[in-house]
């Protein structure tokens, strides 16, 4: 449709800003395709990027035909309720200790569900502004948060809770008034005790998961075990920074470095566990590894500036403007800390989720903005 769209001509009004996100989305593609070029990569290694250059024909899309904030909103909460009943019945009908939602892992299943639930949460304002039925919308959406957030906890993706307090933080700063010190105060006690009272039921399995990776880090630091879910990690993270050191500016191919990977553990240098891996574990280091020092620099800024254009707006007086703004630097926020434990961006369902609501909700907000000098005219 977009790319339909683009074929008409349209005049396209763009703002610095939208063109600032484009311009980072194309230069991120064109880095992976210079890197695929460069290390002659097999051809899936550019399918990843590939998408960032598609996002750009729906992005001018949305900013001209954005999505209905009911549909956006609707289809956060359809999915999250949809996340959470898929995790209840794999984990009690077919006692999978951690439910994956038939995804590659518990982990991406975990995060993406997770989420969902705070984009639910940061919709909760919006919904103060509909004449219509707005406690509904109140409870659905909160709903839709707690679901989000028992999924994760289900899945028992430790990673994704390192999220919250920093999503936790930017809804502060953007509801955080003087005059409303005692509303804050008791809406966030509100939030910690919602999701306290989700995590009570599985309580031993967290308590579980956290003793392990505890457990786990103290036997890498003290041994150097990198046999263990954490110690594989860590042994990936150092292997790949100290093959980092070796070719910072344009890093290596993907063959060069499983071979030599493979090198590494025939001399027993790394442990068995490291070379089983599919990815170094963390999104930074991958990127850095496999399309050199640009490529992370181009892959930090495109979290750091769309996150600041959304923030300009998070103390918006428009509730609709403000709802999209915490929604995008949500999502900007918990993407930028998953990728530190996890490549969710060398994932289809990584790259689709995040790619997509980026668009979504930049379109809506800069759309609620015109409608706003719009009315003022």
């Amino acid at each position: 449709m977009a790319l339909g769209y683009l074929c008409t001509r349209p005049a396209m009004l763009l703002s610095r800003e939208d063109k600032a996100l484009a311009y980072l989305l194309l230069s991120f593609f064109l880095v992976g395709l210079v890197s695929f070029l460069i290390h002659h990569n097999p051809p899936k290694t550019l399918d990843q990027s590939s998408r960032y250059l598609f996002f750009i024909p729906i992005l001018i899309l949305l900013l001209k035909i954005p999505t209905h904030p009911k549909a956006l909103w609707s289809g956060l909460i359809v999915g999250a309720l949809s996340a959470l009943m898929l995790a209840l019945w794999q984990r009690y009908a077919e006692n999978n200790y951690r439910p994956d939602g038939f995804m590659t892992s518990a982990i991406p299943f975990g995060n993406l569900s997770l989420m969902a639930g705070v984009l639910c949460l940061a919709g909760v304002g919006w919904a103060s502004t509909q004449r219509h039925c707005a406690w509904l919308w109140r409870i659905a959406l909160s709903v839709g948060f707690l679901s989000g957030m028992y999924v994760s906890l289900l899945s028992g993706s430790r990673g994704g809770w390192l999220a919250l307090p920093l999503a936790l933080v930017i809804f502060i700063v953007a509801f955080f008034r003087k005059d409303r010190v005692r509303a804050i105060i008791v809406s966030v006690a509100l939030v910690v005790i919602a999701v306290t009272a989700a995590g009570v039921s599985l309580r031993e399995e967290i308590a579980f998961r956290y003793d392990a990776a505890v457990a786990e880090i103290n036997e890498y630091a003290l041994n150097g075990n990198a046999s263990t879910s954490v110690g594989s990690r860590l042994g990936a993270w150092r292997v790949a920074i100290e093959s980092i050191a070796e070719r910072p500016l344009i890093g290596w191919s993907y063959k060069d470095y499983d071979t030599y990977l493979s090198l590494l553990a025939k001399k027993k240098e790394v442990d068995s566990s490291v070379t089983a891996l599919a990815n170094t574990h963390n999104n930074f280091l991958e990127i850095w590894l496999h399309q050199g020092l640009l490529g992370l620099l181009i892959f930090l800024a495109l979290f750091i500036v769309p996150f600041w254009f959304f923030c300009k707006r998070l103390r918006s007086d428009d509730r609709t403007v403000q709802a999209f703004a915490l929604g995008g630097a949500c999502l900007l926020a918990c993407f930028f800390v998953f990728s530190l434990t996890q490549v969710i961006l060398g994932r289809n369902n990584g790259v689709i989720f995040f790619g997509l609501s980026l668009v979504i909700f930049w379109g809506c907000m800069r759309d609620a903005e015109r409608r706003i000098v719009d009315r003022d005219i």
